[in-house]
């Protein structure tokens, strides 16, 4: 694909952007939902001002970006009027710019930064973390006691541009030569997501894996049990018809509801919570295998009931939490996605343009689970 350089001016001051609005409930006051504490989410696209970049950032104009379940789920409300997302964030009384996912070209590199040139296409990773606290000394940068979420507790890239910090950019130029490669790299985040937990839960050749929630993260975990663990049974569990029969390409059986599931010969050896509903986990811990691993990834904000206890005992069950995807795992992405191992861009079921088509879609966020799955959106060639 030829590089077209940016017809945005570097010397631009205002950019397009979509804003999340939300009212702070009195004091920071926490609900059932341990890290909620803003009500009557809104979304609306506005002009903002593009403050100076900072020494070690990057200025973006973003190409494409993804919709997250994070996304939908910082607009839905729940049944008492507030923000539906667990995840931390922090919404100031201007808004927050959302969006996670996403590629950009370099428009401006600030003072500090040696490492990217303009016109370059990179990927910035999600999670911003500081590279010196204890966990991050310890490689353990998902962990970072500091970290601050993109689109969460940053403005994020649902942005004409945007600005990030360099050390949280991948170069994906591998990957810029295609349109296939360009979809394939705005989905690296939920992918990173996805390969770190089939790495912590272990999954290994012949393993018997059960996904529940068929949105990205679930049919990327299912894509990679069967391309890179060779799991021998990998099955899904998702309300929707329409993702069942999007899921069907990776999963050996793939079912509305946990009671219609059919439980294989010495039980799972791994299962995944994608969907955000943690009162999966119960319903099957009993048909978990030995030294089974139970991997948590989607937030719900509920409390986590296992009643076989003994059960996870005897059997020396783990359960385990995981997010991000930082420590190299863009890189060895892109290495799968080039060599043809993972066609991630088969899990984009909609491509639109423009971030008023974006704004369209998040102001009806409930419609999205039934009817769609991955979308990506362009915002620029």
């Amino acid at each position: 694909m030829k590089l077209i350089m940016p017809s945005m001016k570097v010397e631009d001051t205002m950019t397009s952007s979509l804003v999340l609005h939300a009212t702070e409930a009195g004091n920071g006051r926490q609900t059932r939902q341990a890290n909620q504490r803003y009500k009557d989410p809104s979304i609306r696209l506005e002009e903002r001002e593009l403050k100076p970049l900072a020494p070690d950032g990057l200025r973006l104009q973003m190409l494409r970006v993804g919709i997250c379940g994070t996304d939908i789920h910082m607009t839905q409300k729940d049944p008492n009027g507030y923000v539906r997302c667990s995840a931390p964030a922090s919404i100031p009384e201007h808004g927050r710019i959302l969006g996670h996912e996403g590629i950009g070209r370099v428009i401006a590199t600030g003072a500090d930064v040696s490492s990217f040139r303009v016109g370059e296409i990179v990927a910035p990773e999600s999670v911003l973390s500081c590279g010196l606290c204890r966990p991050c000394r310890a490689g353990a940068f998902n962990q970072c006691r500091h970290a601050r979420l993109l689109g969460m507790e940053n403005d994020g890239l649902f942005s004409a541009i945007a600005d990030v910090p360099a050390r949280s950019a991948v170069g994906i130029h591998r990957l810029a030569e295609s349109e296939q490669g360009l979809q394939m790299a705005a989905c690296l985040e939920p992918a990173g997501v996805a390969l770190l937990t089939g790495l912590k839960a272990q999954m290994s050749p012949g393993d018997k894996v059960l996904i529940f929630g068929a949105g990205p993260i679930g049919l990327l975990c299912a894509m990679m049990a069967r391309r890179l663990h060779g799991a021998s049974a990998v099955c899904m569990v998702e309300p929707s018809a329409y993702r069942r029969d999007f899921a069907a390409a990776w999963t050996d059986q793939v079912v509305e509801s946990v009671e219609a599931l059919e439980t294989p010969d010495g039980g799972w050896d791994v299962v995944v919570e994608a969907s955000g509903i943690l009162a999966n986990v119960n319903t099957v811990f009993r048909q978990i295998a030995p030294c089974g691993r139970v991997a948590l990834l989607g937030r719900g904000g509920e409390a986590l009931l296992v009643e076989a206890v003994d059960h996870m005992i005897t059997n020396a069950i783990s359960v385990m939490g995981l997010r991000g995807h930082l420590g190299g795992v863009y890189e060895r992405l892109i290495d799968l996605c080039v060599s043809g191992v993972l066609p991630l861009d088969r899990i984009v079921s909609t491509t639109m343009e423009g971030l008023d088509k974006l704004c369209h879609v998040l102001e009806r966020p409930d419609s999205i689970s039934s009817a769609d799955c991955k979308i990506v959106v362009k915002l620029s060639s």
